[in-house]
């Protein structure tokens, strides 16, 4: 058996394209991207695409250099937590709520029963502890790039072009991933895509296969029109993306 080859790249590029999601996993990933970072010795530079807010801002900051487009959009340094209220139109259809727990903060803020004040304060707790969490990490990530900027305002949850983002700090400045990655290993560098097999067959590309498999089975149903079309659509999507991306990297 011929031996293993290691493969040590020059530097990691993370390309990140998301309006964010949970606290705890942006938190995960960027600890994880930085422990290895140091122990490898490599340099990260991550580079945001359409848009890089809240959790995806939060491993932005994973980079030892972060950039984006200057018409990305950037930040969103806040917490939220959306939920509803359906006390009236439970009301209205003659059903009674019945929960039981042990602890007086189970069920807080069900939307099936009107708001306690008592509740509402337990989880602004909540979200400012975690808003805290995610202020820090950019302190420490961002240094003295972000000194003297309005802290309140950069993080109130807004966001800013790419541009305004590199004037308040929140970037080390405006450029694409391929021309920063040449500039920072040299003209002959060599992108190594990380990303999911590329799907074979004209089935699987359009989406077909997974919609009749998975569609067809639903209750015994033959799936319709609308269900697979949209189906085959989002797989052509997702392939001619991943195919784009393939052509940029020269693979």
């Amino acid at each position: 058996m011929p031996a293993l080859k290691t493969f040590r790249p020059a530097a990691v590029a993370i390309s990140l394209n998301s309006p964010g999601g949970s606290a705890t996993q942006s938190e995960l990933i960027y600890e994880r991207i930085r422990t290895l970072a140091k122990q490898t010795k490599t340099p990260v530079y991550t580079f945001a695409e359409d848009i890089a807010a809240s959790g995806a801002y939060w491993l932005m900051l994973a980079g030892n250099e972060v950039y984006a487009n200057r018409t990305s959009l950037v930040g969103s340094i806040g917490v939220i937590n959306s939920t509803f209220g359906a006390v009236e139109a439970i009301k209205r259809l003659g059903l009674e709520r019945r929960v039981y727990t042990a602890g007086k903060y189970k069920g807080l803020l069900d939307p099936f029963r009107p708001v306690h004040k008592d509740e509402e304060e337990r989880l602004a707790e909540m979200l400012r502890d975690t808003h805290d969490s995610f202020k820090a990490v950019v302190r420490e990530a961002r240094g003295k790039k972000i000194a003297g900027v309005n802290e309140e305002e950069l993080f109130s949850g807004r966001v800013w072009t790419g541009r305004q983002a590199a004037h308040l700090g929140l970037t080390d400045g405006v450029a694409p991933l391929e021309t920063k990655m040449r500039d920072k290993v040299g003209d002959n560098v060599h992108f190594v895509l990380c990303s999911e097999p590329l799907r074979r067959g004209l089935a699987d590309v359009f989406g077909v296969r997974a919609g009749l498999s998975g569609l067809g089975g639903l209750l015994g149903r033959q799936p319709d029109f609308y269900s697979v079309t949209s189906c085959a659509s989002q797989a052509l999507l997702d392939e001619l993306q991943y195919r784009s991306m393939m052509a940029r990297y020269g693979l």
